[in-house]
């Protein structure tokens, strides 16, 4: 049984809580300390939630020892919003692709926790692929032409590609345009501003090549695989990454660990699983690779 949501649309962030009527009277307002408040960026806060909000009852159920009654979800509508609550203590953890992970343990002092599988992909990498009809068949072949990717904070998008082609030596430059001119020692990219305009663009020959996430280009079609050659591959990263805020007590942290790695043990837990998917250790010596790929 629980009580009816509150929503806040205060600051540009969403937020409901549910907490179980045993427990929370409505109109009981708890503490800051009391709460267990988890947090994701995302343009649809409701949507986010609703996924999120089992987990947060979930863990927060088994934190009373540490004076948690209720859990909540906080949503943030970008990356510099969210290093704020982190700096702040105004979140207690997040779960988010590796850059904007990084980022956070990289400007806010976030604590890597697990790491965590998503849609049943526990890593995933980038491919670069160009149209069959283009002749490109290799990474130097880009060189003169433009490659479409997703947006500029995209991990599997953008940064990974990038920063595999600028690696291997390449001078990329942005592009006005998919059909600017791009200089013979350069290769050229565009942002095509979501997963489906990037595969669009380069089965539509918009763009001579495209950077599609592993996950997306193992979905496509076989007859639209078949209008396509794929060029480079880049490392695998981990799907998803839990962080906690800097502050938080370490024994509340080992505990949430010791707790998500064993949610797989209880009919309960299996439940939020379900819809959640499970977690993986080695948060650390993920976040050790990508500094080197995020900050040479």
């Amino acid at each position: 049984m629980t009580i009816d949501p509150v929503v806040s649309t205060e600051n540009n962030t969403a937020w409901v809580s549910f907490a179980s009527a045993m427990a929370v009277k409505p109109a009981e307002v708890l503490a800051r300390h009391q709460l267990l408040i988890l947090s994701d960026i995302t343009s649809n806060p409701f949507e986010t939630i609703e996924a999120y909000q089992p987990m947060a009852d979930y863990l927060a159920a088994r934190l009373t020892d540490y004076g948690i009654r209720a859990g909540k979800v906080v949503t943030a509508p970008d990356m510099s919003t969210l290093i704020q609550f982190l700096k702040a203590g105004e979140i207690d953890f997040f779960f988010d692709s590796p850059y904007p992970a990084f980022t956070a343990y990289d400007q806010a002092g976030a604590t890597p926790l697990l790491r965590r599988w998503k849609k049943g992909v526990a890593e995933y990498h980038t491919v670069i692929v160009a149209g069959t009809d283009t002749g490109l068949r290799q990474p130097s072949d880009l060189m003169g032409h433009v490659v479409a990717f997703d947006d500029p904070v995209s991990t599997s998008g953008f940064l990974l590609p990038k920063g595999y082609l600028m690696k291997l030596g390449f001078d990329l430059a942005e592009s006005r345009s998919a059909s600017s001119p791009v200089a013979n020692h350069q290769i050229g990219y565009v942002f095509a501003g979501g997963e489906e305009n990037v595969r669009a663009w380069v089965l539509q020959g918009k763009t001579a090549a495209a950077a599609i996430p592993s996950v997306d280009y193992e979905d496509l079609a076989d007859d639209a695989k078949d209008r396509l050659q794929v060029i480079a591959r880049t490392s695998n990263v981990p799907r998803h990454i839990a962080l906690s805020q800097p502050g938080m007590d370490e024994n509340m942290r080992f505990r949430i660990v010791e707790l998500l790695l064993s949610m797989d043990q209880s009919p309960e837990g299996q439940a939020v699983l379900n819809t959640f998917d499970s977690f993986l250790k080695g948060a650390g010596e993920t976040m050790n690779s990508l500094q080197v790929l995020f900050k040479p």
